[in-house]
């Protein structure tokens, strides 16, 4: 018999609760004290996560097939589209087009679509691409999830632009998510433009776009009282990662997609890895449970469904009304915030089974 799904909440909340007691193996080195609550997880679902052997869609399915798959912090390339909003696409390139299989007109390759056009396009015909927007209702809805930005940009303007963005759509969506979304910050400079815009409690420092030497970010971190650093695996070191410790500093390293290069990359003292493709499992690992405050979140989800599924039939359905009418209007708003974007010029471009209640319930 299909579980209502009241009861699918309650065993959720369940399991939650009794996780404390179950034995989870030690995976990496020790997080230091202090440390934000997200890096727990040593796996960054790198793209959302890879899909069906695919990594870089960034679509809502990759995020739904990895999240099953256990994992809960997942980085998404974001870039602007002709329109100036923010979608979920790496690049703009044509090679993406082709690897996707998406109907382009030569005309238009190499070169941001609007939004329409882009969520218009199924990447290999089936599966859905998503906007910031849908990200941030992804943490809505997924509340022990956490998502990491890679916005690509330098360019102070796009930068001011893009983070506009994102703080006017946390703001729409659901103020109290901020915490769960943690900008990837490629410069100093970059640095301070964001924090004008909205100071965000997390934060990565990554430099894959950086010329920066070992000494020098380390440096950096102590004094900013950055917590995480993510680089790529060629600038990984035994002395950096070991140096960026002694300033209270984690680092993840990008992309590792084999097991025995984890393993390797731990024992010199990475404290986690961006992966397309890897689970816990696959690694022998534990899935490491949740915080406190994400347990909290849980439970306060589980609590909100058993107060709708114990209304009677006809004030749930009034409720659910209220409701749909109140994402109505977000839509309209939202319609006219993209109408507004089009007048600027843009440079560039455990939750499944219950995500259909969740919905209605925000």
């Amino acid at each position: 018999m299909k579980p209502t799904k009241t009861r699918v909440a309650l065993a959720l909340l369940a399991f939650l609760l009794l996780m404390p007691t179950m034995p989870h193996l030690a995976f990496g080195a020790t997080t230091p004290t202090g440390a934000p609550e997200w890096t727990r997880y040593p796996l960054i679902a790198h793209g959302l996560g890879g899909l069906d052997g695919v990594e870089l869609t960034n679509s809502l399915e990759a995020f739904e097939t990895n999240y099953d798959k256990g994992q809960r912090v997942f980085e998404v390339d974001l870039s602007l589209t002709a329109d100036g909003l923010l979608a979920g696409r790496h690049d703009w390139m044509s090679y993406l087009d082709e690897r996707f299989e998406l109907d382009v007109p030569a005309s238009e390759q190499d070169q941001a679509p609007t939004m329409a056009e882009f969520l218009g396009r199924k990447i290999l015909k089936q599966y859905t691409p998503i906007s910031f927007d849908d990200v941030a209702r992804l943490l809505v809805e997924y509340p022990d999830a956490y998502i990491i930005t890679d916005t690509k940009e330098e360019d102070p303007q796009l930068v001011a632009r893009q983070f506009t963005l994102i703080r006017d759509t946390i703001e729409r969506v659901d103020p109290t998510i901020v915490d769960r979304v943690i900008p990837e910050i490629y410069s100093p400079e970059m640095m301070e433009t964001v924090k004008a815009i909205v100071p965000f409690p997390n934060v990565i420092f990554s430099i894959y776009l950086s010329s920066m030497t070992p000494d020098e970010v380390v440096q950096y971190v102590g004094s900013h009282g950055i917590r995480v650093v993510a680089m790529p695996v060629e600038r990984a070191t035994a002395p950096f990662m070991k140096a960026l410790r002694r300033k209270g500093a984690v680092a993840y390293v990008h992309a590792v997609n084999e097991v025995a290069d984890v393993n390797a990359y731990m024992a010199m003292g990475v404290h986690g890895v961006y992966t397309d493709f890897l689970s816990y499992a696959d690694l022998g690992w534990a899935q490491p449970e949740p915080s406190a405050a994400a347990k909290e979140r849980l439970a306060a989800l589980a609590a909100k469904e058993r107060e709708r599924a114990s209304m009677p039939s006809i004030i749930r359905l009034g409720a659910t009304s209220a409701v749909q009418a109140a994402e109505q209007a977000g839509a309209f708003k939202l319609k006219a915030e993209e109408q507004a974007a089009a007048s600027v010029p843009a440079k560039t471009g455990l939750w499944t089974s219950l995500k259909s209640f969740v919905r209605v319930l925000f």
